[in-house]
């Protein structure tokens, strides 16, 4: 698809991100073929968070209450541990249909057309392509060119997904002042910037008051312990995002069934582990290094590691890694 405007990207954008049956849904109205960018790197699957950002921007409700969309990613990519929106996205099942165990597209919605040699191109075919919506964007009525005979002609989209179109919401960047602003945009603008300074380093620290608070949370800390040893013997461990991000953390120990989760956080990614019986051992005080705040949640403590322990107490003496893992219990 092209890129006219910014609503025409989300549109995208959202039928990648979402499962395959409702982006069929959505795509076999709009395209003959999809054409994916795989094989790691700046890929696709790379850049799939921000396709889901935007999609959000302008379709309420794909990443409710987080325009960040950190559902939408990955608990680790060493080895390859997707979140379940991320593992159910069309983006996902095209790009490793066939390479990665257990991932299989649906032949009845999408056949693979073409691969390049090396297999960083890969060319979908749409199946069941409507032919009333073909010919309807096909004819030069419903085009909208800028003058007679133009090159610039932004298209519209065919009838049958007016309601799926009428559902979004135009999104009103704050700095274009060639439209009237917009109290909605405005908050999501707010929300995003709020959360994207949450993961700079200039994000507020969580309270020791706060962090033992459990309000709206599904969370409830447990202790800081400096040592992994002291974490639940039947540990697993999972890392990558899910030891920087809280909801990450969360999301893999729920899909996983698992009653506690210990994050040491680094920068934008960490240590995790997921388990099942209690720490043993006496938690620290919360000090500095526990308090941390995590990536996606500034009010919650992530722990530390490395180099990003500073200001701690104890320091370990037997040659292993400094850490601080924050324990939390799942409700």
């Amino acid at each position: 698809g092209n890129s006219w405007n910014h609503e025409h990207i989300a549109t995208l954008g959202r039928i990648l991100t979402a499962p395959q049956d409702d982006a069929h849904r959505i795509a076999r109205h709009l395209a003959d073929y999809v054409l994916v960018w795989t094989g790691g790197g700046g890929d696709d699957l790379a850049k799939s968070p921000h396709m889901a950002r935007i999609g959000n921007s302008v379709y309420p409700g794909l990443c409710p209450d987080d325009p960040t969309c950190s559902h939408f990613g990955f608990y680790s990519r060493e080895p390859l541990m997707p979140t379940p929106s991320m593992k159910k996205s069309l983006l996902y099942i095209l790009s490793l249909n066939g390479i990665q165990e257990g991932v299989k597209v649906n032949p009845k919605l999408f056949t693979l057309a073409y691969q390049s040699k090396y297999g960083k191109v890969r060319i979908y075919k749409i199946e069941n392509v409507s032919q009333k919506s073909k010919k309807w964007l096909a004819d030069p009525k419903n085009r909208n060119c800028d003058s007679p005979g133009s090159w610039y002609c932004p298209g519209n989209y065919p009838p049958a997904l007016n309601k799926f179109i009428a559902s979004r919401k135009d999104f009103k960047q704050l700095e274009d002042f060639n439209v009237e602003k917009d109290a909605d945009a405005a908050k999501y603008n707010e929300q995003y910037m709020q959360k994207m300074a949450e993961k700079g380093k200039g994000a507020k620290p969580p309270t020791k008051k706060g962090a033992k608070q459990e309000g709206k949370a599904k969370l409830k800390l447990v202790g800081c312990y400096a040592n992994e040893n002291e974490l639940g013997e039947d540990k697993v461990y999972v890392g990558g995002s899910s030891g920087a991000s809280i909801r990450v953390a969360e999301m893999w120990a729920r899909e996983n069934s698992k009653k506690y989760i210990a994050v040491a956080r680094v920068s934008s990614d960490g240590h995790s582990f997921g388990f099942n019986k209690l720490p043993t051992g006496k938690s620290l005080k919360l000090e500095k290094g526990c308090m941390v705040p995590c990536l996606d949640d500034a009010q919650k403590p992530c722990g530390c590691a490395d180099g990003t322990c500073t200001g701690v107490g104890e320091q370990p003496t037997d040659g292993k890694p400094l850490r601080r893992w924050i324990v939390y219990e799942l409700l």
